[in-house]
């Protein structure tokens, strides 16, 4: 079926949103335990391990940063398959690594397979989504990051208190598997090989903007995936703590469903700039409460917006960039919350240290009024004055 009679779900859009699930839990029970795993195995110190594991994240990157010309060159179809298939068999190689080394080499070149798999897989979809109906594709596409996002944590951390580290890897290699042979069954890349001015740069201008707020707001909100659980302890809610991210969970899974349709109908502005505001009330309530109840209704209300700023986001450069750039648009979007995730953390801790996990998550709070500020200044004023059309209109 093709974009033209508006269908949605067409077979290709749900095997990548399969595909897409497959490698998000296959990204998170490989890394929420891994530090826990190779400080175990080879003995190293916290800060050792952790570098060690956030390799990943590095390759992800660079694989990045390079998969505009790899699409071009191969076609989206073959480099989806080539990498999981790829990552199948590095996968395998976590059985075998014999030191920190070893094991840092396999955390860089797994993450560059999850990178490129994910950028060409989120580039695929958009070529399957009706122009018209965008947010709304997106949102239902990213379901399957939510989904992933809950059950590869949660598996990760039942089998790592149980100590069976060869379960996570194992059913890692089955999650990268059993995407190969979803690519495989993918429609061929006859008229979308991919950006044919790739020599014109690795990163999109016109993604930018989009791309530097989301960079702010996921610096927020990067020290509270790194420090829910300590922070939870600090505060005596620690039973509640873990199940934050099940609220929050839910929260972008029901976001996702519902909220796609107003992005595409009202636009951006009237989807996004509340979802900050319900955000950054939610770190408030996050910060200063100590009933276990409120922070989980301060996870549902922060779900909101992470949630809709990464579908909204990638809507976003899709419409604000010409056809042969989509995937370096995709790619640049997601390189900048990529790099938050890499830095937040470390500037998380180092305030934590310095001034409290309730002071940290206040000066967040902040953090994020800011990221609201530079979507109304980059964007959002832009969309108001009709200078950049709204929702799913494409930019002539």
């Amino acid at each position: 079926m093709s974009e033209k009679d508006g269908t949605l779900f067409t077979r290709d859009f749900m095997l990548c949103t399969m595909i897409l699930f497959f490698c998000v839990v296959m990204f998170f029970m490989t890394y929420t335990g891994m530090t826990s795993y190779v400080k175990l195995e080879f003995g190293t110190d916290s800060a050792l391990a952790a570098v060690t594991v956030s390799l990943f994240i590095v390759g992800d990157l660079v694989a990045r940063l390079l998969s505009g010309k790899a699409i071009a060159a191969i076609g989206l179809k073959n480099l989806i398959a080539l990498s999981l298939a790829a990552s199948t068999v590095l996968s395998l190689l976590y059985f075998v690594v014999w030191d920190v080394s070893s094991m840092s080499v396999l955390r860089f070149l797994h993450g560059m397979t999850y990178g490129a798999a994910s950028t060409a897989v989120n580039t695929k979809v958009a070529r399957t989504i009706p122009s018209e109906r965008m947010g709304e594709g997106m949102g239902y596409f990213m379901l399957s990051m939510s989904i992933g996002s809950a059950v590869g944590p949660m598996l990760s951390m039942i089998l790592d208190d149980d100590g069976i580290y060869t379960d996570i890897f194992m059913i890692g290699f089955v999650m990268s598997l059993i995407g190969t042979v979803f690519a495989v069954l993918l429609s061929g890349d006859k008229g979308e090989t991919g950006p044919t001015r790739g020599s014109k740069g690795l990163i999109e201008r016109s993604a930018l903007p989009i791309s530097i707020v989301a960079l702010v707001f996921f610096l927020a909100y990067s020290g509270v995936l790194s420090f829910m659980s300590p922070f939870g302890d600090h505060i005596g809610l620690g039973s509640f703590a873990t199940f934050f991210f099940v609220a929050l969970s839910i929260s972008t899974l029901l976001s996702r469903m519902f909220l796609g349709k107003v992005y595409d109908v009202r636009g951006e502005n009237i989807l996004l700039i509340p979802s900050f505001i319900l955000f950054i009330a939610g770190m408030v309530l996050m910060a200063t409460t100590d009933n276990g109840w409120v922070l989980l209704i301060s996870g549902a209300m922060m779900g909101v917006n992470v949630a809709m700023l990464v579908s909204a986001g990638n809507s976003i450069v899709i419409k604000l960039t010409s056809a042969d750039r989509v995937a370096v648009a995709i790619s640049t979007f997601n390189i900048f919350i990529d790099l938050a995730y890499v830095i937040g953390p470390v500037i998380h801790g180092s305030l934590i240290d310095e001034m409290g996990y309730q002071e940290n998550y206040l000066v967040m709070a902040g953090v994020a009024v800011v990221s609201l500020i530079m979507y109304c200044l980059l964007h959002g004023r832009l969309v108001a004055s009709g200078k950049i059309p709204k929702g799913s209109v494409k930019k002539d």
